[in-house]
């Protein structure tokens, strides 16, 4: 389990797919926060964490094997942590891949904003206690990425912001940390109800920068995109992606 923990916690917290490792010359040193802990105080607090602590790879290790992060000891009652990936639209990624250091920390903000609200929103409204009953509280660590592989790459691969938010666990009605249910977090309509609710959320933030939003795109016309970006670009985007994915 330990083992586990500590490849999911490099995974996670890889330097080499976060957006400061994108940095270009004439930018500033970059201090956004790419990586930090979600949820309730209660279920932070069971892992011995507390809203804005710094994220570290012994933190993310224990507390992804369901242990304290201080003490090591396990405070989690069953279950594991789950990966679930949440991924901005390519036209935000290239947007991103062209902006200034103001906008690429404002855009890093708000995708990372996008995915805490589609956790919070599972955790609230979907049974991951037992399969029975929504969570009291949560915890999750989530880390932002800018490109869908690290190095050694063939050639400098397209810009890919996402979110890999680990559920740690959820709080029972008796305030028990326990591991989110599996089946529910691998139901078919999950992905579509989280993603629209992030998508939504994400969508309103990047009118509120004042960028203009074409809705309906995708295979399913449930996505969106930033106006303005070539088309061509996206598309070398997605293949990429479907590549990782592979």
């Amino acid at each position: 389990m330990l083992d586990l923990a500590r490849y999911e916690a490099e995974r996670a917290l890889e330097p080499s797919v976060s957006p400061a490792a994108f940095a270009r010359p004439q930018d500033p040193p970059n201090s956004g926060e790419h990586a930090r802990w979600s949820g309730s105080a209660a279920a932070l607090g069971a892992l011995g964490l507390r809203p804005g602590d710094p994220v570290t790879p012994d933190g993310v290790i224990a507390a992804i094997a369901g242990r304290q992060v201080s003490r090591r000891v396990r405070v989690r009652a069953d279950g594991h942590a789950y990966d679930l990936a949440f991924r901005a639209p390519d036209s935000v990624s290239w947007v991103w891949a062209q902006g200034d250091p103001v906008l690429r920390a404002d855009l890093e903000r708000i995708v990372l904003a996008a995915a805490d609200r589609c956790v919070d929103h599972l955790v609230r409204t979907r049974p991951l206690v037992d399969g029975v009953e929504p969570g009291r509280g949560y915890a999750a660590v989530l880390a932002l990425h800018a490109v869908g592989t690290p190095p050694p790459w063939t050639e400098p691969p397209p810009p890919l912001l996402h979110v890999h938010a680990y559920l740690i666990g959820v709080l029972d009605g008796v305030g028990t940390l326990r591991g989110p249910h599996y089946g529910e977090l691998h139901e078919e309509t999950l992905t579509r109800e989280g993603g629209a609710l992030g998508r939504a959320a994400l969508a309103a933030d990047l009118r509120n920068l004042g960028f203009t939003i074409t809705p309906g795109t995708g295979p399913d016309g449930r996505g969106f995109e930033v106006a303005g970006v070539p088309p061509a670009l996206l598309e070398t985007a997605g293949s990429a992606y479907r590549a990782a994915r592979d």
